[in-house]
């Protein structure tokens, strides 16, 4: 059941009146007439959903090629909940809410401000620095919703118990809304449900949710699976002088993203001759790399989903003296960039999306106030060519590539790693 006023936890009517109300991000044309009600003019990020958020076109467009590392996505052509969270993070944050930010950042629970909802993040895992930055997406975003009092924060250490478990807690605690990724595919659905069952609204980002009960979720946010797997195909076809077969490296083996992305490959035409899983550690790549070299099976690419152990595969491919093939790969990884740099080989990416956390926010807290959602945002994420350029030497490995987080945030939280 999806969460109303009527059996919210604590929020009354007032609450539901205000945000139900609540006029929807406007953007603006930045050099056109204002409108009754609008601003062409920068608009504090706390201004929140109770006020209307402008920004204009080509500021938005400038945070829409910086969240998707390419210019070739026209931010009229996103989804509506996509354009909003985008147009929120588009505004600057003040001195006194980047320490918010980052204090509430390095805890695992936080008071943002006075408002009755509390938000939680339920993290299947919070070990790597692309979780870290993930985190940081949802709680800058929770500071733009004045409704947002409380954030709390759990780490299930990709254990499926403990998952569930903080699932519950969450829920028991008193969570209003908990957005999560769902790495655990159907094993996790009875969890989401009983959750979104005890009143609490449910958001997920980036996990594949394609065939969850409408019961586990209010809004899924993800990129189309299928159109990134026939994308990766695609890709591979280009990077390589003659055609071939693949290798498809899982994250966690038995992840559903990774089935649906390999399923789709396989529907273009292309064969994979090899598949390992590399549990997202740069041992397990180096691992599943070395694996595929001792085949012997031809592999004219790898295609992965997570760019920051690619630099294990390219290891294990100059220490077995082999010719490292192109790697397509989901995410972006300054250590992968930067090695490619210096020994140059065909290397595609995404960028990280770890953005994409914040339009869960937003669903969810219109959703609690009992506004009408989408109970999915498909989004585009483009392939690029990496070039020596896209080397950020300033930034240390684990650099995400560009996540929203405003710089002086970033110097901060890469220090603290």
């Amino acid at each position: 059941m999806r969460r109303s006023a009527e059996h919210g936890r604590g929020l009354g009517r007032s609450f539901a009146i205000r945000a139900a109300a609540a006029v929807l991000v406007a953007v603006t044309a930045g050099c056109g007439a204002a409108q009754p009600g609008s601003s062409t003019g920068p608009v504090p990020a706390d201004a929140g959903s109770a006020g209307e958020v402008a920004v204009s076109e080509a500021d938005l467009q400038k945070t829409v090629d910086q969240a998707l590392s390419t210019g070739d996505v026209a931010a009229s052509t996103l989804p509506p909940l996509m354009r909003d969270a985008l147009a929120r993070a588009s505004h600057p944050l003040t001195s006194a809410q980047i320490d918010k930010a980052y204090e509430c950042w390095k805890a695992t629970s936080c008071t943002l401000g006075d408002g009755p909802l509390t938000l939680a993040q339920a993290d299947p895992f919070g070990g790597n620095t692309w979780r870290q930055f993930t985190k940081m997406n949802v709680i800058l975003q929770a500071l733009t919703h004045p409704e947002i009092g409380r954030y709390v924060y759990t780490d299930a250490n990709l254990d499926l118990a403990t998952y569930q478990a903080n699932l519950r807690t969450l829920t028991a605690q008193g969570a209003d809304v908990i957005v999560t990724i769902n790495e655990f595919g159907p094993a996790a659905y009875a969890a989401l449900t009983a959750a979104q069952r005890q009143g609490v609204v449910v958001t997920t980002y980036l996990g594949a949710m394609d065939d969850a009960p409408p019961t586990a979720y209010t809004t899924r946010v993800q990129y189309d699976l299928c159109a990134t797997g026939r994308a990766m195909a695609e890709t591979a076809r280009k990077a390589t002088a003659t055609p071939g077969p693949v290798a498809y490296f899982d994250g966690l083996a038995g992840n559903p993203q990774d089935a649906k992305v390999k399923s789709c490959v396989a529907d273009t035409g292309a064969e994979t001759s090899f598949t390992e899983a590399t549990d997202y550690t740069a041992a397990g790549t180096q691992r599943a790399a070395s694996a595929l070299i001792a085949s012997g099976k031809p592999a004219t690419a790898i295609l992965y989903s997570y760019a920051n152990t690619v630099p294990s595969i390219v290891n294990a491919y100059r220490e077995a003296g082999k010719e490292v093939p192109a790697i397509i790969s989901l995410t972006q990884s300054n250590a992968a960039v930067c090695q490619r740099a210096e020994h140059p080989y065909p290397l595609y990416l995404t960028n990280s999306a770890n953005w994409a956390a914040r339009i869960s926010v937003d669903a969810g807290v219109r959703a609690a106030g009992g506004a009408k959602v989408a109970d999915s945002v498909v989004f585009p994420l483009p392939f690029f060519e990496v070039t020596d350029s896209d080397c950020d030497t300033s930034k240390p490995a684990e650099y995400p590539g560009p996540a929203l987080v405003p710089d002086a945030l970033t110097a901060k939280m890469l220090a603290a790693r």
